[in-house]
């Protein structure tokens, strides 16, 4: 207890360059007695650490005094704070301490030049608590069980075997073991139900060939789509399609050539475009989607 506190009063000195005892005593919950104690054996290791008493005074580093911090040159060191900074602020780990040490460390003052929020803009409650189930699961090797909505609307109930959480095309995933389809499979986050960390526990480092390439391996193949959609929808274009699949014609609209899975989802995302989208290619899906804008259409007709 005694070395973690040395440790802690020389990170700190090194991150504030000067402190009181009383500052420290109240930091580290023990007497100023005890303080001056620890600054007496961080002189006797070699640490050159000096107290000047009355108005101005105050517990100092000798100027010259930094740890060895040769392992990692400039780069490296700015790496491993921005990632540490990045984990901190998804709340994937508690890393403020070690931000705050290394800071110290390196001699180098947090920088405010980028911030991470993998949340949804709406600040989804129960995707971020399911977040926190799905971690506390991962690193304590306890199976997951919940309910799960398909793309195809198909509900079924799982149990897994969690591996790893996965952020992909702006949304959260878990990568797990079904124990059901004893195979690995991807489990987008917003749809699941019900979920719990149980108490059946599995042991980790399993190593299995699989290709998580396949996100949904329950789905039939995609399908290739030639879209055609007016100038309104610019900017849900550039969102939502890769830039080598978007053409822009002459007249503002723009081409889309794509691959999509067939399915109630695929449907809806056309829909939600209304009238700014036109299916050239299959002709079937044209029918398709004809036939669901029909339906809409006649929930709002007058009985």
């Amino acid at each position: 207890m005694k070395n973690s506190r040395l440790f802690e009063i020389l990170y700190l000195l090194m991150e504030h360059q000067e402190l009181t005892a009383r500052w420290l005593a109240e930091k580290l919950e023990v007497s100023q007695r005890t303080i001056y104690r620890d600054l007496d054996a961080l002189s006797a290791s070699g640490i050159p650490v000096y107290c000047q008493k009355g108005k101005g005074g105050g517990i100092r580093l000798m100027e010259q005094f930094q740890m060895d911090r040769s392992l990692l040159d400039e780069n490296e060191q700015e790496e491993l704070l921005t990632a540490l900074k990045s984990f901190h602020t998804i709340k994937a780990m508690d890393s403020s301490a070690l931000l705050s040490r290394l800071s110290a460390l390196f001699q180098k003052k947090p920088t405010d030049w980028l911030e991470v929020d993998f949340g949804s803009w709406d600040g989804h409650a129960r995707e971020k608590q399911y977040f926190e189930l799905c971690k506390e699961a991962i690193l304590s090797c306890h199976t997951l069980h919940f309910t799960y909505y398909n793309s195809n609307s198909q509900k079924s109930s799982r149990t897994v075997e969690p591996l790893c959480l996965y952020y992909k095309g702006g949304g959260w995933y878990l990568k797990a073991y079904c124990l059901q389809k004893e195979d690995y499979r991807m489990f987008r986050l917003n749809r699941i139900l019900k979920l719990t960390v149980t108490e059946e526990t599995f042991l980790p480092g399993k190593t299995f060939e699989t290709d998580f390439s396949k996100e949904h391996p329950d789905q039939p193949p995609a399908i290739s789509l030639t879209l055609l959609f007016s100038h309104r929808a610019a900017y849900r274009i550039m969102d939502a399609f890769l830039p080598e699949e978007i053409e822009e014609n002459e007249d503002g609209s723009f081409l889309v050539r794509t691959c999509y899975p067939p399915g109630q989802w695929s449907l809806g995302f056309l829909l939600s475009f209304g009238k700014d989208v036109q299916v050239l290619e299959p002709e079937w899906m044209k029918k398709e989607l004809a036939k669901e804008a029909e339906a809409v259409a006649n929930l709002y007709s007058p009985a």
